[in-house]
């Protein structure tokens, strides 16, 4: 994979896509697809991740579905790791620290390319509840 790749990916998905357009998070899941598969192969998975997944739904409308989200990670927070919860509330500690990123990303952005594969599989068999599950086990 090589950086003229990408950009053609992003540049090409900003051009199919012009409500979404350009997202800086989606450069990291597009260099993870292209570090495993061709790059028309890549753009294609992309594309069926973010319309036939709902992943794009998070970046549309001023991000209002991503803070859905993690409005639903606060509360399954506050219900499976109330210790946890409790103790990021007294600190001041916020989803959005943490979670955008790795809602954004699908996790490729800080994680070894192991993990970030074994997620991306979870998630095409799963669909979004996958960004819950893996979020809620790292936090534990």
């Amino acid at each position: 994979m090589g950086q003229d790749s990408l950009y053609r990916i992003s540049k090409a998905y900003a051009v199919y896509d012009e409500e979404v357009g350009y997202c800086q998070g989606l450069s990291f899941l597009a260099a993870a697809l292209l570090l495993h598969m061709p790059e028309e192969q890549a753009f294609c998975v992309l594309v069926k991740l973010m319309f036939d997944y709902g992943l794009r739904d998070l970046f549309k409308d001023g991000f209002e579905n991503l803070y859905m989200r993690l409005y639903q990670l606060n509360r399954l927070m506050e219900e499976q790791l109330p210790e946890l919860w409790q103790h990021f509330c007294d600190r001041g500690v916020e989803s959005h620290m943490f979670g955008s990123q790795w809602f954004l990303t699908l996790f490729t952005a800080k994680f070894p390319l192991c993990f970030v594969y074994h997620i991306l599989d979870v998630f095409l068999l799963q669909g979004m509840d996958t960004l819950f599950q893996v979020a809620l086990a790292l936090l534990m």
